[in-house]
């Protein structure tokens, strides 16, 4: 599935594609938004969802044999255990940068990440299919956390630092990708040993300005502020997460003044200008007990393009959870659960980017900004949805959403305002012709309303509301 953030709510196109993508998938797009490479762990694929030349069998050794080969669903070296950052002076050549599992047998069974890797791609190559010049070259060979593999801007706006925390141990291994290629940078020693067994579900991010860095697991809140010049973490604070869980993740707000921590069944809410951040902790959201097969709880967190912070599930569901206002301090920032429903299921994992826009660090101008709020309703929005109409419109009261043939699965109704805010929504069952909408108490004004089936956007018409 592909989102269109130009629209809001973003707009879903089916991709027919070459692999499954599970727990180690990476993607990256251009800056247009169309789509460069990706992968599954596994193997890495150009724009014709064919394997990339020489691009198979990345991450080797028996798990690849066996999840890669036997079994067929993808590596599972833990969720951000794959990074695509674009080299820095060239407009073709991209680095993955992966984190390879090895099973431990004795004395008990163990998953170890033993080793980061990279591998090199120029999508120039082939006529824009790309080939891999550098495959599974040996980063560092010591053990990792499972996952938690992120990225940040270095200070001159070019460059790139990557980190990873180290398995059972409070260091963290960087490096620094630039016009020369990718290279062991340094070791930084901040706070309490970090655990494998607890990270592989967690989550590490930079804020967009890149003056904090944060990790979330099992061991809670793991928060730092970072010299982007040096690439030197400071200033730690250890906070507890009330209930904490070893599947959730952190983010931050688009201005880098609030992170968000979702801990399975809690979103929490952190205050960085505050003088105490821990103690201006709040629970901005409470899973609503909602189930589809599985529990639609909270997973890992990442800002969008439009400003809004999307959370996955840690399950195979088609859902994904919103935060509209992540700006916004409280329950002001508006966390709505299953905000965007997609039409297939997701398994269980959410692409992770870094702040790809983040320029140069100058002293006293703000750093632009990390996304852009949809503030208007595009043009798709106003085009006839053939598969159903409305009626009466404009409507004062009770509206009636007639299908043009009975539903072949079941389809999200969905009201939007003009700024693109979802006001309301409701389900319509298998079989059925129509669906209403009380629509009374909403105030007068122009709406539109978006129908998504099991295939997609079955269409989008406007709504006038009258007193």
């Amino acid at each position: 599935m592909k989102l269109k953030f130009h629209f809001s709510p973003p707009e879903i196109e089916q991709v027919p594609i070459g692999c499954q993508l599970y727990i180690s998938s990476a993607m990256i797009s251009d800056q247009d938004g169309q789509l460069e490479l990706y992968t599954d762990g596994c193997d890495i694929y150009n724009t014709a969802h064919e394997i990339i030349e020489n691009g198979d069998s990345i991450n080797p050794g028996h798990v690849h044999q066996l999840q890669c080969e036997e079994v067929g669903n993808g590596y599972t070296a833990g969720r951000q255990s794959s990074l695509i950052l674009p080299m820095p002076g060239s407009d073709s050549l991209y680095y993955l940068f992966h984190k390879r599992i090895i099973y431990q047998e004795e004395p008990v069974f163990d998953v170890i990440t033993d080793r980061i890797l990279y591998s090199v791609v120029d999508m120039s190559a082939n006529h824009g299919l790309g080939r891999v010049l550098e495959k599974n070259v040996a980063l560092f060979e010591e053990p990792t956390v499972g996952g938690q593999l992120t990225a940040v801007k270095h200070a001159n706006g070019e460059d790139w630092w990557v980190v990873n925390a180290l398995d059972q141990s409070p260091e963290y291994a960087f490096f620094l990708l630039d016009n020369t290629g990718a290279a062991f940078s340094h070791i930084d020693s901040m706070g309490p040993p970090a655990s494998y067994s607890g990270s592989r579900g967690g989550q590490a991010n930079f804020s967009p300005d890149g003056r904090y860095y944060a990790r979330y697991s099992a061991d809670g809140l793991f928060l730092m502020e970072f010299d982007r010049q040096a690439g030197a973490l400071s200033a730690f604070q250890y906070i507890p997460i009330p209930d904490v869980h070893a599947r959730g993740g952190v983010a931050f707000s688009p201005s880098s003044e609030l992170c968000y921590v979702s801990a399975f069944d809690t979103i929490m809410q952190f205050d960085l200008m505050a003088p105490d951040i821990e103690a201006s902790g709040i629970v901005v959201a409470v899973y609503d007990g909602f189930l589809d097969n599985y529990a639609i709880t909270f997973g890992n967190l990442q800002l969008g393009p439009d400003c809004k912070i999307y959370s996955n599930v840690f399950a195979t569901v088609p859902y994904l959870h919103v935060i509209h206002q992540p700006n916004e301090r409280g329950t002001a920032c508006q966390v709505e659960q299953r905000g965007l429903q997609l039409p297939h299921r997701l398994a269980s994992t959410l692409p992770h980017f870094p702040n790809y826009r983040l320029g140069p660090l100058i002293p006293g101008e703000a750093p632009p900004p990390p996304c852009e709020t949809v503030v208007s309703t595009p043009a798709v929005l106003l085009q006839a949805g053939p598969g159903f109409s409305l009626y009466p419109n404009p409507s004062s009261g009770l509206t009636t959403v007639e299908f043009s043939t009975p539903l072949s699965g079941r389809a999200s109704v969905t009201l939007y305002s003009l700024q693109g805010q979802p006001v309301l929504q409701q389900t319509a069952e298998e079989g059925a012709q129509h669906i209403l909408l009380e629509t009374a108490a909403l105030p007068s004004g122009t709406y539109f309303c978006r129908v998504m089936g099991a295939n997609g956007v079955m269409g989008v018409k406007k709504l006038v509301k009258l007193e």
